[in-house]
């Protein structure tokens, strides 16, 4: 079956949720130019920066353990809505304030409210698919987004100069439009029959989410020896605008905002080439693919410098971030109970993206006291123990084998290597 086809053949609110990520896309202006706003509008140096960058994206940790609990008994759709209302407000409110630091505070809130959201999210992508159909959704769900991400930080990089007020009135406003395809076209998928689990691992089990957890050594492995991607992942929207900014005084927002369009516009045109070439492969070879892609994209940074070179750049760690997307997730989803959907979305990715959560923190204390492409060195050697770590599970993870994945073997839908 065709990569379009098994498209066509996904359930009808997998393509309305594709649809709102595409429209909150577009509006997606404040994050990628978060670091700048900082360090050029707010002007903090780079330490500060990546502290408050750190402290953000803490925010959304108790905002995740919390929403993953909530989706779990209050309902998926009801907490998706209401979470994404709010911090889409919190938002809009900057766009009339003064450009002082008092703006981080509503930024802070809103990360609070994005973490509560994203368990209701992934919960119901669950809950619609199974392990046949998932990794088909999940690409569907990326590219859909990045359709959106091809024109956001294009816009955002001409508004940032002259109209930076407008960054944030525009990502609320486009965040609360993308509610309209969930409230009409996404049903409540709590305790539905839809996703019924089809191996051991996803039968629904009773328990606390640390036993279940401790339970599956591998899927914990895994998703701990993610956080190394995700920490190099982090590079791009901290050291990146920096480096940019640094080499090209005057054009260095402009360029960056190009490469994150050109990020997007790669992701929307190779997305399905990218799995088309790499399905036969098991979720955790391609994981293992994307640290290295990570770290080629990145640390050849630290070599070359030219404007070509960083649209090169992008190209490299954006297939990298192709394989990630439509792997990761799919790997854990499998492995996941489903009575514990929520909580296991909330507690997983908080895991792993603890990567993210210190890469500016932790990058802007190392930068204090070294050349700011002293981090592409860094990404490379990072992202290639990683890659390392992953083929060691992979190996691990093929001589178990899961039952789902047996069973597919034997249908041939599964990937063999």
């Amino acid at each position: 079956m065709s990569v379009f086809r098994e498209y066509r053949s996904l359930p009808g609110p997998i393509w309305a949720m594709a649809a709102a990520r595409m429209v909150n896309a577009v509006g997606s202006f404040v994050y990628p130019f978060l670091t700048l706003l900082l360090t050029d509008k707010l002007e903090f140096d780079k330490g500060t920066a990546g502290r408050i960058l750190m402290i953000a994206t803490v925010m959304f940790v108790p905002g995740s353990l919390i929403g993953g609990w909530l989706a779990d008994r209050v309902g998926r759709k009801r907490l998706l809505i209401t979470a994404q209302i709010i911090g889409a407000l919190c938002l809009g409110i900057i766009g009339f304030m003064p450009f002082t630091p008092l703006i981080i505070w509503p930024i802070l809130i809103q990360n609070f409210f994005f973490g509560l959201m994203m368990p209701a999210s992934s919960a119901i992508t669950y809950d619609l698919t199974g392990p046949e159909n998932r990794k088909t959704a999940f690409s569907l769900l990326y590219l859909s987004m990045n359709l959106g991400f091809a024109v956001g930080p294009f816009l955002a990089g001409f508004l940032y100069e002259s109209h930076a007020r407008w960054l944030f009135i525009g990502d609320a406003g486009t965040t609360l439009l993308s509610l309209v395809f969930i409230i009409i076209l996404v049903p409540e998928t709590l305790g539905s029959a839809s996703g019924k689990p089809s191996s051991n691992l996803e039968q629904p089990e009773q328990g606390s989410t640390v036993r279940l957890l401790l339970k599956r050594p591998i899927l914990l492995s895994f998703v701990a020896l993610m956080a190394v991607p995700w920490f190099i992942y982090g590079q791009h929207s901290f050291t990146l605008p920096i480096f940019s900014k640094e080499l090209f005084p005057e054009t260095g927002a402009l360029l960056y905002g190009k490469m994150m369009s050109l990020n997007a516009v790669f992701v929307v045109l190779c997305t399905v080439p990218i799995i088309g070439l790499t399905r036969r492969f098991r979720p955790i070879t391609n994981v293992a693919f994307n640290a290295i892609l990570y770290a080629l994209g990145f640390g050849m940074l630290a070599f070359f410098h030219s404007p070509a070179a960083f649209y090169l750049s992008v190209l490299i760690w954006t297939s990298g971030e192709i394989l990630g997307a439509t792997n990761v997730e799919v790997f854990t989803a499998n492995h996941t109970p489903s009575s514990h959907r929520g909580r296991f979305a909330s507690i997983l990715p908080l895991i792993s993206g603890s990567g993210r959560a210190l890469s500016p923190w932790l990058t802007g204390v190392f930068l204090l006291t070294r050349p700011t492409y002293y981090a592409w060195y860094l990404s490379l050697a990072l992202g290639l123990s990683a890659a390392a770590g992953f083929l060691i599970l992979r190996f691990i993870d093929k001589r178990r084998g899961t039952d789902a994945e047996k069973s597919a073997l034997l249908n041939n839908k599964f990937p063999q290597n």
